[in-house]
């Protein structure tokens, strides 16, 4: 089976393409040298993203985001109005995109599927990248994101660095340390590039080691600790001016992970990423560049409840994923179009085990996963119209195969007590379509509306699991293979209005409809596993749900040095029947103004905000979460040492040590108090 889908991906040649910008364009044309190429889209540009619509780019490194290399990848992405995070710990949260979790979304590395290998989503993918490794994020919304997989919320892309070609400098480099009192927590980066004339290698490095925070009020909040290192390694080599090689690998292990909203922690989470990509530019004003990339990785988790004092039984509760795959993409400029597309494939496997203790009995073993394969391969292809100098139209469609196999006879022999036959294949196509259109309405006005239809297939847990406990709403779970797939309408709108340089509002608002919606449903005929469980559920396919949403962006600059900016977001959900759906977010905003003092040298006040969320699903077990307003203080200062620099970044969070928690934190543990840092790092 690996054979045949390394070959298959070997043999796709393509010839279609997606739009390189203008710039690039003419150096293709004109006949350039390829590291000019590479310098305006490989190498020197750390953003680099073209969007239509509702797709948006965030960069970890842009000037803005100084200090982020410090911070962690899920903090980073909450920025973004329509991803917010589901909290279980100080460590690893659960992204949201247009109210849906992880479940209903892609989350991929420089387009690699990976998957977490715990069974209560302890380890998102976004867990396992840095931002010291990461060039930008890229998220599309809905069918939009087909590119990287069948979905109905969308995706999010996270693109590494890699190491970068440079004629101008041999050695780069930066070493930092950081600090932060909420948890005497320490961070420490480090990043080292070597450049030759065609080729460059970088290694980069980060550990952090946190206590258990600190509430608003001091209060210790027991079991958040968690302490990781993550190692990335990158070569590229160009063997002539039109062709780049390059490999990449992600190390990344956390030890004694603590989750307070759970009943267990993490003894450990490794993941092993590897990428072997090959770019081609060819000298032609049809084709713009091929790319062919193969990969391999590997999850390993452990859930550990041995520093719980009291537990009622022991569990052990390992989980394991193995990913190979690979993809062939290609790009193409034909007069007014811009043209992508892409085929892909991949082999998973997901196993997790849980072994229970009782006291003075026997050990008992069960397969939450039952050690199933899943083979895809999807076929993706984009055309983008430019109309006129004012109408651009961009459709998209992907069609997806999938065959699901369960491989351990053990985990047939459990599912067939609920009369479920996992000895087959499940065999599924996942079909989706988009197309947007945008309109320059004025010199100041873009407007865009897109509307959608996709369809996933269920996810391991929602198809096999068994007994997988949900804490949150204290409900054991159990999967359901007869599942239909999830399908959904999408509708998406927009505007970004600049007047002028200084005011810019944008806003933006998504529907969704969804059909076969899958939902657990408690069956009063099945008993629990757990001690102290509330029951059963049965993952189910409703008639009907909604989602919607909004977002709303206000940036103004008075003066030269100083701006503002106010972002709001708000989701809703509910069934068919009118029925609120669980973890919807309630109406947020964060408004900041930065004041640049000099060229080395900035401050920033921030506000950040959420209204009381008293729409619950009982069912699930929500509890109405307060409303909060919070204020931080942010500075840095960057010093010159001649073509090298130091910086220095530092604030205050939390100033007023509010004691709060956000409606999708689990548990309503409180988030941390107030919290001073500092982070250094030397630039070379």
């Amino acid at each position: 089976m690996k054979i045949a889908l390394t070959t298959i991906l070997l043999a796709c040649v393509c010839a279609l393409a997606q739009a390189q910008d203008e710039d690039t364009l003419k150096f293709f044309t004109k006949g350039d040298i390829t590291n000019q190429v590479f310098s305006v889209q490989e190498i020197e540009v750390r953003h680099a993203c073209e969007c239509v619509g509702e797709c948006t780019c965030e960069n970890p490194t842009a000037k803005s985001y100084a200090d982020d290399r410090f911070n962690t990848t899920d903090k980073i992405l909450a920025r973004s109005g329509r991803i917010d995070m589901i909290k279980r710990g100080n460590f690893a949260f659960e992204p949201i995109l247009n109210g849906m979790g992880s479940d209903r979304m892609n989350l991929t590395i420089d387009g690699m599927k990976i998957f977490g290998a715990c069974t209560d989503k302890m380890d998102p993918v976004t867990s396992y990248v840095e931002p010291n490794n990461l060039k930008n994020f890229t998220i599309h919304n809905g069918a939009s994101g087909g590119k990287y997989g069948s979905s109905i919320a969308g995706s999010i892309n996270m693109e590494t660095a890699g190491a970068t070609i440079s004629s101008t400098k041999e050695w780069t480099g930066e070493v930092g340390a950081g600090f932060n009192s909420v948890a005497n927590g320490i961070d420490g980066l480090l990043s080292i590039n070597k450049s030759g004339e065609k080729w460059a290698i970088n290694a980069n490095g980060v550990y952090r080691k946190n206590d258990s925070y600190k509430a608003g009020g001091g209060e210790e909040v027991p079991f958040s600790y968690y302490e990781k290192w993550n190692g990335a390694f990158s070569g590229k080599y160009m063997p002539t001016d039109r062709d780049l090689i390059s490999f990449d690998v992600i190390i990344d292990e956390g030890y004694n992970i603590g989750y307070p909203a759970l009943p267990m922690d993490v003894g450990y989470a490794k993941a092993r990423i590897y990428g072997l990509t090959y770019q081609r530019y060819p000298q032609s004003e049809f084709i713009d560049k091929l790319t062919f990339k193969a990969y391999a990785n590997t999850v390993n988790h452990a859930m550990d409840d041995t520093k719980r004092p009291e537990v009622f039984m022991h569990m052990d509760m390992p989980g394991w994923t193995k990913t190979l795959g690979g993809f062939a993409d290609a790009e193409m400029s034909l007069k007014k179009h811009k043209i992508s597309a892409r085929v892909d494939g991949y082999f998973n496997n997901s196993r997790a085990e849980m072994t229970m203790y009782p006291a003075e009995e026997a050990a008992m073993f069960m397969l939450t996963w039952p050690d199933v394969d899943k083979l895809n391969f999807g076929g993706y292809i984009q055309d983008q119209i430019q109309l006129t100098d004012l109408d651009l139209i961009r459709v998209n469609a992907r069609l997806d195969i999938l065959a699901n196999t369960v491989r351990s006879q053990f985990g047939i022999d459990q599912a067939s007590v609920f009369n479920q036959d996992l000895s087959g294949v499940d065999h599924r196509i996942m079909p989706s379509v988009s197309a947007t259109y945008q309109r320059t309405l004025s010199r100041f006005v873009k407007a865009w509306i897109t509307a959608g239809y996709t369809e996933r297939a269920p996810s391991v847990t929602e198809q096999y699991a068994f007994y997988i406990f949900n804490a949150y709403d204290g409900f054991d779970y159990i999967g359901n293979v007869a599942l239909k797939n999830e399908k959904a309408l999408q509708g998406d709108l927009g505007m970004n209005l600049e007047p002028n340089q200084k005011l810019s509002l944008g806003a933006s608002a998504f529907y969704y409809q969804m059909y076969d919606y899958i939902l657990g449903k408690i069956d009063p005929d099945v008993l629990p596993m757990t001690h102290g469980s509330n029951g059963v559920k049965i993952s189910e396919n409703i008639d009907h749900a909604l989602i919607t949403g909004l977002s709303l962006l206000l940036t103004y600059q008075p003066i030269e040095k100083l701006d503002f900016s106010s972002q709001f977001s708000y989701s809703y959900g509910e069934t068919g029947d009118g029925t609120p759906l669980p973890l919807m977010s309630p109406l947020k905003n964060m408004t900041s103004a930065n004041y640049t003092i000099s060229e080395f040298a900035y401050a920033s006040f921030q506000v950040e905000a959420a209204a009381e969320q008293n729409r619950l699903n009982p069912d699930f077990g929500e509890t109405a979460s307060p409303a909060y307003a919070l204020l931080h203080l942010r500075g840095g200062y960057t010093f010159k040492i001649k073509e090298n620099s130091l910086s220095a970044n530092g604030g205050i969070e939390n100033l007023l040590d509010t004691k709060y928690n956000d409606h999708l934190d689990w548990g309503g543990i409180p988030r941390p108090g107030r919290n001073f840092y500092l982070n250094l790092s030397y630039s070379f």
